[in-house]
């Protein structure tokens, strides 16, 4: 029954990241004093695309085709790695196996971008590598510090600390952990004030520009994914911020309690993004060194914080 649970679980990640996606982009427009597409609108995009058959370069290979397939599977797991709902005795995936996921997401594509012969394809890929390269040690070390604190790096730990009257925010530590984290996030999925994501200058461009050469079916798994990774990532902002809400048993109930709850978590937080991008405008390539470094620098400072507090008076 559990695993029927988590798959259905999954399978609504997956259906609810567009939504999510369309959502952001209506809370945007409102936000600017416009009326802003239909939420709906991801839906009718992906049902056609699916329909059309895609257009492949005619320089490009089999990774072009089969790049799509790989980060559209990678941030479905990452879905069926994260509780959202329902709470599994199981123990779940690692934090770090999501950093690995991640890079594999990445390393398919900036080989896409380089295989299919345009040139905006490999000058986006470069720019995402140098952004995942600054990004993947913030993540690294805030992932350390969450283990120090928790003594665990599991995926699921955050939630059943929270069915415990321990809090996360108890410990100091942990909503810096959590900024520094979103932040970091935020260069992952290609938000501001890493990139623009409803910007079409191609020269601009970091995530969607390794996309422009797709079509069809295979524009549609890289949107999907797309919605899939933003979801992701404000899923754990959720989990790590607010871990409280999730289902243990597979009665009714409590199901649609936890369901309730986590949608109003994420539109919380889709509001917040809505209002920090609106608000923020995208920074030079050169001026995300010192933003990220400046995140892990507060991370390593949380590092040795705990280390010192950890040190027996008069040792």
């Amino acid at each position: 029954m559990a695993l029927w649970l988590t798959i259905a679980q999954t399978a609504g990640y997956a259906l609810v990241a567009p939504l999510f996606d369309g959502l952001l982009e209506w809370f945007k427009a409102r936000l600017s004093g416009r009326r802003g597409s239909d939420p709906l609108q991801r839906y009718r995009d992906l049902i056609k695309l699916l329909r059309r058959r895609p257009s492949v370069p005619a320089s490009a290979s089999g990774v072009f085709q089969m790049a799509p397939s790989v980060v559209f599977t990678c941030f479905l797991l990452l879905g069926f790695a994260l509780p959202t709902v329902f709470l599994p005795a199981r123990p779940g995936i690692d934090l770090l196996f999501v950093v690995a996921v991640l890079g594999l997401a990445k390393f398919a594509t900036g080989l896409a971008a380089f295989d299919a012969g345009a040139p905006f394809g490999p000058l986006s890929s470069g720019r995402q590598w140098f952004v995942h390269i600054l990004a993947e040690p913030a993540f690294l070390i805030a992932i350390y510090v969450y283990a120090m604190s928790r003594l665990t790096t599991n995926l699921p730990a955050p939630a059943r600390i929270g069915l415990t009257t321990e809090s996360l925010v108890d410990d100091a530590a942990i909503p810096l952990v959590i900024g520094a984290l979103a932040y970091v996030l935020l260069g992952e999925a290609g938000r501001l004030p890493f990139d623009n994501p409803d910007t079409n200058l191609e020269l601009t461009m970091i995530e969607r520009g390794t996309h422009l050469e797709y079509s069809g079916r295979l524009l549609a798994l890289v949107t999907w994914a797309d919605a899939m990774k933003l979801t992701f990532g404000i899923s754990l902002v959720a989990l790590l911020a607010w871990p409280w809400g999730i289902a243990v048993s597979a009665a009714p109930v409590p199901l649609l309690v936890a369901t309730v709850v986590y949608l109003a978590k994420v539109c919380a937080l889709l509001l917040g993004l809505a209002v920090w991008e609106v608000s923020r405008g995208k920074v030079r390539l050169r001026a995300l060194y010192t933003r990220l470094m400046l995140a892990a620098g507060v991370l390593l400072f949380v590092v040795i914080s705990l280390v010192v507090s950890r040190i027996p008076p008069g040792a």
